[in-house]
């Protein structure tokens, strides 16, 4: 006996299988569901679609791979009231933004070409040639900004969670300061070597000590 496919009936059943997957699907993407809840609704669109599976991925925006460093605002709000930087070494700092690195704030050489990271530490030299400034006065200012608990060299022998193997010629910015990485996933390393800087510090010859608003770590 020969088999009559109705294939309005198909097409229609088609069509409201394909409304339960968009409808699941535009659900999924607004958001704001318990893991439960997405679970169920990901084994909804499974028994849905046949049986396939199905798993929720973020999809990524052109802004994604923005490059960008966070100043802490309120450290730098306060700072600022306390006259802690000078001028240039505040305009220094502003420069510094593009040379660091994401997760270790290590301050790193780039490849003028594609204007793409290395992994090689930016010396005072190198930083010097990229500024058009004296050598001498690229390492003052480092050296002051090193004093203020800024900027921070690596100690021998330390080691990034990446690997990276630094030594005391290895320049880093203080995350407190200027963060380039989330902020609960700093480097453990540069945790480490800004533990004490910036905290109950004093200015000039003053007795008082002074803290930051803000610690990341």
């Amino acid at each position: 006996m020969t088999k009559v496919v109705n294939f309005g009936q198909a097409e229609k059943k088609a069509k409201i299988r394909d409304s339960k997957i968009n409808s699941i699907y535009d659900q999924l993407q607004v958001g704001g569901y318990s893991e439960e809840e997405k679970t169920m609704l990901l084994q909804l669109l499974s028994k849905t679609t046949g049986g396939d599976e199905y798993f929720i991925g973020k999809k990524k925006k052109p802004t994604d791979r923005v490059r960008f460093v966070q100043l802490i605002m309120d450290n730098i709000n306060y700072l600022t009231e306390l006259e802690y930087l000078s001028s240039k070494e505040e305009a220094f700092l502003f420069k510094l933004a593009p040379y660091v690195e994401f997760k270790t704030n290590v301050i790193i050489q780039k490849i003028d070409k594609d204007n793409v990271d290395t992994t090689t530490p930016a010396s005072p030299t190198y930083l010097a040639e990229r500024f058009k400034m004296a050598r001498k006065n690229v390492s003052v200012t480092m050296n002051g900004l090193f004093k203020k608990g800024v900027l921070g060299v690596a100690e021998a022998g330390i080691t990034t969670e990446d690997g990276r193997a630094c030594t005391s010629r290895t320049w880093f910015v203080n995350p407190n300061i200027m963060c380039c990485s989330p902020k609960d996933g700093i480097d453990k390393a540069t945790q480490h070597i800004f533990r004490n800087s910036l905290r109950n510090f004093k200015i000039d010859e003053s007795k008082k000590k002074y803290k930051l608003p803000i610690y990341l770590f």
